[in-house]
């Protein structure tokens, strides 16, 4: 019987050890759970910019309208006989 006790008793201690203080120890697995949540909120992020993206790939693609606005906006260009007033504040 005392044999039993000490063979159950070091698989105890084994399990409790391979639980709190191994590579697979749950305090890892909490760790890997939050990464996991932390890189699932940038994914999202991520799938939401590139959703923007695409819808502007697809305006530039099909409107003129637009790349003569970008055109006006970001690089200042104006058309033939057109006069362009900068008002500053």
């Amino acid at each position: 019987m005392n044999k039993i006790i000490f063979v159950l008793s070091i698989f105890i201690i084994f399990l409790s050890y391979k639980f709190f203080f191994s590579d697979t120890s749950y305090s890892s697995y909490k760790d890997l759970k939050n990464q996991v949540l932390v890189l699932e909120e940038k994914n999202t992020k991520f799938n939401e910019r590139i959703e923007i993206l695409k819808a502007e790939i697809k305006n530039l693609q099909e409107g003129l309208g637009v790349v003569e606005e970008k055109a006006r906006n970001e690089l200042g260009l104006i058309k033939e006989k057109e006069t362009f007033y900068q008002i500053l504040k």
